[in-house]
């Protein structure tokens, strides 16, 4: 039977204000698992955890049960200092007294102790069989992937390379810079694209630790955080890699708007893109251009806001106000949409430059005018409530970013999951840069459309992110957690009496279940750097097989019974 102190913590009259802790402390010594019960008056201050490391060493206890504060505030600390004293992080259970209890049930001190007991007595019958998950170390394979060279890819690989890390750089298309290769100018800062990328560009081209892949393709990846195996094809032929960690900057594509507003059947009614194939070369200057927002974006299909339409319009009309000041340039548009006050000042230099714009109804939309070629955009004004008709020479449309159409085979390969509209989502609000699987970050327009210098700034970001995998020497399975401190722990086989059903692999989000044949039979093997204890493996399996060992059905079922015992507290 494992010898458990029990730790309880007045937190300078918090809890012992309300709960009778020295009841509780006389009741937990009655448990025969219980070595030792004490009460401090301040767990989380340095001295009193240095006398409570040395009550735990005298009494031999192997497990803990602390009462105290819970584990948003300092009771997560208290947590620490134990497995500092060589507590498994396991074997220290935490229990909420004094917010869980003494604060919102301050009115009710009876009630309140016992509420205390039951979460008490609930955390020792489970510490009774409670166990730590065996932990394994893969050594880091100090190199990094980064699929997409745009401006995310870049900037990321750039970064990475400066660290001292080697980068393979893949890109589909024949030469780094994305899309930025098919503008003229970037927003908000006006300078042309050619220059924003240009240093980047210059370093993958030289820089020895970064190693290009023109017209690239992934072919298969294999293996977890710090140690990726991936098979790709580009340019130069089939080769295959090596990683530590996987960078996504694959992007996203511009929608074409068949079937809305006559495109693809009047002349001159273009999107933003071919507006910018025009500037690039050199096109004569437009008299009279209309500008269309939200061209197949904040509608049933797609009811996101793409974020850079806006600012690309604004930039856009007040180029064509810059090359001729007599051009009559219109917005229509439902909202406006520039948040921040850079984009705001750069709304506001678009107004003061002539550029015109009215609002008008969703359900009320322009109606483009003409028989071969657009002659006019004929448009409600809800702001002043008359019908207006614009005579133009041209109307740009502006569309959103939408992911791109490899996304899913490259969502499968990585064991990832897509959204709704089929980017790669952030998992983790406070870390929104990684994805559910250890190893694996995204940026830029891979995650959600974004600006080029939005993009850059976050390939950095997932660079810094990487960076700390990469500057490992080894990892451990129980070291890759989302909140400090360890993780959890994950999931554990018995090999002989699983039945090789295949439940756990067909439920496990993370990949990390897969059946291994051994004899005359399959057995499930778990992959301890893919888990992450998400328990739906245990919910899955017929028969027990598969479970956590810090919270097995054994712990769960003591901590049931011990709850409805019906046991009176006195």
């Amino acid at each position: 039977m494992s010898k458990v102190a029990v730790l309880l913590c007045r937190c300078f009259g918090e809890v012992d204000g309300v709960i009778d802790l020295e009841a509780l402390r006389r009741k937990a010594e009655e448990n025969d698992s219980v070595v030792s019960s004490t009460i401090s008056d301040s767990l989380c201050l340095k001295e009193d955890m240095e006398k409570t490391a040395a009550l735990i060493r005298d009494c031999g206890a192997e497990k803990v049960v602390i009462g105290g504060c819970s584990s948003l505030a300092r009771g997560g600390a208290v947590v620490d200092a134990m497995v500092c004293e060589g507590i498994k992080r396991s074997h220290a259970g935490l229990v909420d007294l004094r917010e869980g209890c003494a604060w919102i049930h301050g009115d009710d001190p009876q009630g309140a102790t016992l509420k205390a007991w039951n979460l008490v007595q609930m955390e020792i019958a489970a510490m009774r069989y409670r166990k730590a998950s065996d932990d394994v170390t893969v050594k880091v394979c100090p190199e990094a992937m980064i699929v997409g060279a745009g401006p995310a890819g870049l900037s990321a690989a750039c970064a990475l390379s400066r660290l001292g890390f080697s980068v393979h750089l893949l890109e589909r298309g024949s030469s780094p810079g994305g899309m930025l290769n098919l503008i003229s100018h970037v927003y908000p800062s006006d300078e042309k694209a050619g220059d924003k990328i240009k240093a980047y560009s210059e370093e993958v081209e030289k820089n020895p630790l970064i190693s290009f892949y023109p017209k690239a393709k992934i072919l298969s990846v294999r293996g977890f955080a710090g140690d990726f195996k991936v098979h790709i094809s580009s340019s130069a032929g089939e080769k295959k890699l090596r990683v530590g960690a996987v960078i996504l900057a694959s992007g996203a594509r511009i929608w074409l708007p068949h079937g809305l507003y006559r495109y693809g059947k009047l002349k001159q009614v273009i999107t933003q893109m071919e507006l910018e194939r025009q500037f690039l070369r050199d096109s004569a200057p437009v008299k009279t251009a209309v500008f269309i927002q939200c061209v197949g974006a904040r509608n049933h299909e797609r009811p996101y806001c793409a974020a850079m339409c806006c600012p690309s319009s604004l930039k856009n009309a007040a180029r064509i106000r810059d090359e001729n000041p007599d051009a009559r340039v219109f917005i229509l548009h439902r909202d406006i949409m520039t948040p921040g006050s850079v984009l705001e000042a750069y709304y506001r230099k678009a107004l003061a430059k002539g550029v015109q714009f009215i609002r008008f109804e969703e359900t009320n939309p322009p109606e483009i005018l003409g028989e071969e070629r657009a002659e006019g955009v004929e448009v409600f004004d809800i702001i002043n409530g008359m019908k207006r008709k614009i005579d133009t020479d041209l109307v740009v449309l502006s569309t959103p970013l939408v992911p791109n159409d490899d996304n899913a085979k490259l969502a499968g390969m990585l064991g990832l999951e897509l959204d709704r509209y089929g980017f790669f989502p952030e998992i983790y609000p406070l870390h929104p840069l990684e994805t559910r699987m250890d190893g694996v970050f995204i940026c830029g327009s891979a995650r959600w459309p974004v600006s080029s210098g939005q993009a850059m700034m976050q390939g950095e970001g997932a660079a810094v992110k990487a960076a700390s995998l990469l500057g490992r020497e080894a990892v451990s399975a129980l070291s890759l957690s989302r909140v400090p401190g360890e993780k959890f722990g994950h999931a554990s086989v018995n090999a002989e009496a699983c039945t090789g059903c295949g439940n756990c692999v067909a439920v496990c989000p993370f990949e990390a279940c897969r059946l291994q044949k051994t004899g005359r039979k399959s057995v499930s093997r778990v992959n301890k750097l893919r888990c992450k204890a998400c328990g739906n493996c245990v919910s899955a399996c017929p028969n027990g097989t598969i479970q956590l060992p810090e919270h097995d059905y054994r712990a769960v079922g003591a901590m049931i019974k011990t709850a409805f015992a019906g046991e009176r507290f006195k």
